[in-house]
């Protein structure tokens, strides 16, 4: 899934009343750059060029993400990655190295757009998750 320009990203943090630190900034272009990263993985990158960024700048930075609604923790086992598109859409997870990838099928993206139009009041998002080998991420030809 395509991401937003960095520069959307620091338009609402300032919209939603935050600081935009480099701090901050460095998270989200990991964000952008790794596909569906871990903490660890978002701390290992920025650590290439800040060697002193500490995980609880990572892990508030995260957090002040999911708060302001442009960021999915997906749990995956005993580790969660982090979706920088907030926007409805399935993912499906590779059994074998845990690896997290976007489903572009849009039939199923307005499937989970409708159980949210449809569910309880007060639902902000649904999530849908697909388990599987590798090779299984090939969408099925006929309908379902």
């Amino acid at each position: 899934m395509k991401h937003r320009p960095i520069e959307y990203y620091r338009n609402k943090l300032k919209e939603e009343g935050y600081k935009v630190t480099p701090q901050r900034v460095e998270v989200i272009r990991a964000l952008i750059e790794l596909d569906h990263p871990t903490a660890g993985e978002i701390q290992g990158e920025i650590e290439k060029q800040y060697p002193m960024i500490s995980p609880s700048t990572v892990y508030g930075a995260l957090e002040l993400l999911e708060a302001i609604g442009e960021l999915i923790p997906i749990q995956e086992g005993s580790e969660t990655r982090y979706d920088l598109s907030p926007k409805v859409h399935p993912h499906y997870i590779c059994e074998d190295t845990g690896e997290v990838y976007d489903l572009e099928q849009a039939d199923l993206k307005k499937k989970l757009t409708d159980l949210i139009a449809c569910g309880p009041e007060g639902v902000s998002r649904v999530e849908l998750n697909f388990y599987g080998p590798s090779e299984g991420m090939k969408p099925k030809e006929e309908d379902c």
